[in-house]
């Protein structure tokens, strides 16, 4: 499963930020990612965690151009889908572009390299916010059938919008569909 979320700033700009369930969608996430997708990726240094991605609008370069509250968004996720991490009241993460990722044959699921360790940014993230993930948590959207296929899908594409037009027309179906799998998860433990 990939799990879509959507990050507001204060400046009325909404930001689509991506997570993948386990170390095995977050290897989908990298291979299957591309340059035009303008992905920022953020992980928690020396500690399991998801692979939290967000995406930068055109105009944005790097991270320095994104407002200070999305950024405290996705080291938030990043630090609540870490085991370890989320239970100290400080943890450092990584943070850099989707490009400077690198992964080969000999690395274990959810493992990665960097092809240069000059683009790695490090940030702070402290105390475990809620109020923050209870909100990010109202936006998500979740994609959890034939998800590989999905990400190829959007591979072949190269359109640095796919997800986002993706999202905008299929929004409903996929929370029915989430539904529909926690009410026969629900079913059947009751069984």
């Amino acid at each position: 499963m990939v799990y879509f979320y959507k990050s507001e700033s204060d400046t009325g700009r909404s930001y689509t930020v991506v997570l993948g369930k386990d170390k095995f969608e977050n290897d989908m996430l990298i291979k299957h990612g591309y340059k035009e997708l303008n992905y920022v990726w953020f992980h928690a240094d020396k500690y399991s965690s998801g692979h939290v991605y967000l995406k930068l609008k055109d105009d944005e370069k790097d991270l320095a151009d994104v407002p200070r509250d999305v950024v405290s968004d996705c080291l938030q996720l990043c630090k609540a889908n870490s085991i370890q991490g989320n239970k100290l009241s400080q943890c450092t993460m990584l943070v850099t572009p989707w490009i400077n990722l690198r992964k080969n044959g000999d690395m274990k699921p959810g493992e990665v390299a960097f092809k240069s360790m000059r683009k790695i940014q490090k940030f702070q993230c402290y105390a475990r916010d809620n109020k923050v993930l209870n909100r990010l948590e109202k936006t998500r959207v979740e994609v959890a059938e034939n998800v590989e296929l999905f990400l190829h899908g959007a591979r072949k594409t190269k359109d640095p919008d796919f997800f986002d037009i993706y999202l905008a027309n299929n929004t409903e179906l996929l929370l029915a569909q989430e539904q529909e799998r926690k009410a026969a998860k629900k079913a059947k433990k009751k069984a």
